[in-house]
């Protein structure tokens, strides 16, 4: 996605914390790095390469997607040509209209890919307390598990408020 590594740069700096991967703060690209590599392990026995969005040791997995604001219209494209000239360009649908039932199963799908990746880490990190879904621009969503097992991500604080 274009624009997310922008955007996450720009919330760290929001927030005064270090961006990914800086040299100049220390630590590994696979401590604290965009497109973290992973391994997926099949029943089958077989693998497959995966990446997460942004990865922080100890601390999170997040996966991130882009909604919209609209339906994108598509005109008759012979009709736009004659009025404008131009022929005329789709307009980015993202993962799903913002706020409709599609955009929250999307949203959900996007919390079931964190936790694929989360499960996808080498056992000695351990699980991330945390699985972040960020509709870039739009919404974060939190979930936690402080037990260590990563069997229960729930929302954090809880339902009504992990939304930000």
């Amino acid at each position: 996605m274009g624009n997310s590594q922008s955007f996450l740069n720009d919330l760290c700096d929001l927030l005064a914390v270090p961006r990914p991967h800086d040299p100049k703060e220390g630590g590994t690209r696979e401590e604290y790095s965009f497109e973290r590599p992973v391994t997926f392990k099949h029943n089958n026995g077989k693998t497959s390469p995966g990446r997460i969005d942004l990865y922080r040791r100890g601390a999170f997995v997040l996966e991130a997607k882009q909604g919209s604001e609209q339906k994108a219209r598509i005109a008759d494209p012979r009709q736009h040509e004659l009025i404008s000239g131009e022929p005329l360009t789709k307009q980015a649908a993202g993962m799903a209209v913002r706020n409709t039932p599609s955009w929250t199963a999307a949203m959900l799908k996007a919390k079931g890919q964190a936790y694929a990746y989360a499960r996808a880490l080498d056992v000695g990190e351990g699980w991330p307390p945390f699985l972040i879904v960020v509709d870039i621009g739009h919404v974060i969503d939190l979930y936690a598990d402080f037990s260590g097992a990563g069997k229960n991500y729930s929302p954090f604080p809880d339902g009504t408020r992990y939304r930000i």
